[in-house]
């Protein structure tokens, strides 16, 4: 079978849902595969919750069609809306409910005219004159071609930049490790007045933000004097140093970001496979680690597992630009930027246990710029969300879901433009500003009111 249509995009996560709303809302004919047979990605495939990083200096940061989501979820009872970080990492986080938010995004699409198509591979392109001209995807009905006027890689993975020959650099730059895999899971029965009694008793053993004893929710970096015993025991043997999870949307409940698979490859089958094995099996020791060792956990029980283990990182596709480091921590601002990050770097250490933030004195808020999302050389094609270039050490920051949904909202709107066939190098980013703040998007701190 044969398809067309202006835009194609290839992920079906949050990035890639949000690129395909906004390049329909430029009345362009968009397709969005995804090999899941289910809307969000990592959101809801892999239950990475709670959001982070729609906020700074007490101003949504990160708005249109993401901040659209999320109070679409709000009329639903799906989130707890931007509350106030209780570890202080970012100023404020958001708590999902992600079957409600899985609702909401068919919801958005039904009321567009994408073509949707779920279960379906991404296999191969082929491309004339450093353009794609058309994609090979498999699934149910067999292999079909897609052919359609501007490409847009929101895959997590750069599979379609890669496969179109865009190099690309992954992991950090010393042995290309990535970040730690986590099979996140969702349990019931805490017991969260007994962990705040605990937290107060005991807060030289926890990361807290000043206040955050007070506020109605609770989240959890921490026990580290537990977790060393437990290690010592013999009964916590994954290579983590802390216990951290949230609270869920409903009081009881709470998301585990506890797994840590090490030095394996996310884009490498076998090694995948071996980190999903390994992401269960620490499903296991987790659960009877904190029965046994936490106050609060005794009655736990597991409600819900991620679908498949959440990746943090590998390809980052190589573009006109590349956010590095010293971006993040000076704040950057950029001409071309067209979407805002407000959250530290967050590197969980790719071959040991800890977890390192790197924070300014001030909030962290920068511009991203739209180079980061432009190959070099292929003149038709767009890359979003995390394989979007940057080194290990930015990309452990603008990784996050809403940075992400905004990069998304720009490439579509970015694509669209480019649909009179103007390489995406090109780009006039004025308008593509201009669209994104017409739409309620905050395209750079400039715009900032």
């Amino acid at each position: 079978m044969k398809r067309t249509a202006d835009i194609a995009v290839v992920g079906a996560g949050s990035s890639g849902i949000c690129a395909a709303l906004a390049a329909a809302r430029e009345g362009k004919k968009v397709i969005l595969i995804d090999r899941n047979m289910v809307l969000g990605g990592t959101n809801t495939v892999s239950l990475v919750s709670p959001l982070m990083g729609f906020s700074s200096g007490g101003r949504e940061v990160v708005r249109g069609i993401p901040q659209q989501i999320m109070e679409r979820l709000r009329k639903r009872g799906g989130t707890l809306g931007h509350i106030p970080d209780p570890l202080g990492v970012t100023e404020t986080i958001t708590p999902i409910d992600t079957e409600q938010l899985k609702q909401v995004y068919y919801e958005m699409l039904r009321e567009t005219d994408i073509t949707l198509l779920l279960g379906t591979v991404f296999l191969s392109c082929e491309g004339k004159n450093n353009r794609v001209t058309r994609l090979t995807v498999a699934n149910k009905s067999g292999l079909e071609e897609i052919s359609a006027k501007v490409f847009i890689d929101a895959s997590g993975d750069g599979d379609l930049a890669v496969a179109a020959g865009v190099p690309f650099t992954q992991g950090r730059q010393a042995d290309q490790l990535s970040q730690p895999m986590t099979e996140m899971f969702r349990i019931a029965g805490v017991d969260f007045r007994k962990v705040r009694a605990y937290m107060r008793a005991h807060p030289e053993q926890f990361i807290l933000a000043p206040g955050a004893m007070e506020m109605p929710y609770t989240a959890v970096s921490g026990y580290f004097d537990i977790v060393s015993k437990a290690k010592a025991n013999g009964d916590l043997k994954l290579a983590r140093d802390r216990v951290l999870l949230f609270q869920g949307v409903r009081e009881d409940e709470a998301l585990v970001n506890m797994s840590r698979v090490i030095r394996k490859n996310g884009t490498d089958a076998y090694e995948l496979t071996e980190a999903e094995a390994e992401g269960r099996y620490q499903i296991d020791e987790i659960m009877a680690f904190l029965r046994k060792y936490i106050d609060g956990f005794e009655n736990i029980r597991l409600c819900e597992t991620g679908a498949a283990i959440g990746v943090r990182e590998t390809r980052h596709i190589r573009c006109m630009a590349c956010l590095k480091e010293e971006d993040v921590l000076s704040h950057a601002a950029f001409a071309d930027s067209v979407a805002m990050c407000a959250f530290p770097i967050d590197i969980h250490d790719p071959a040991g246990q800890t977890l390192q933030w790197t924070k300014t004195d001030d909030a962290t808020l920068y511009d991203v710029p739209f180079g980061v999302m432009v190959p070099e050389k292929v003149t038709n094609l767009l890359v979003t969300g995390r394989c979007v270039c940057a080194t290990h050490e930015a990309a452990a920051s603008v990784r996050i879901t809403p940075t992400a949904m905004a990069l998304g909202e720009a490439a579509g709107t970015a694509a669209a433009l480019a649909c009179d066939g103007t390489d995406v190098q090109m780009t006039d980013v004025r308008a593509v500003q201009e669209h994104l703040v017409r739409h309620g998007a905050v395209p750079g701190k400039a715009f900032l009111e």
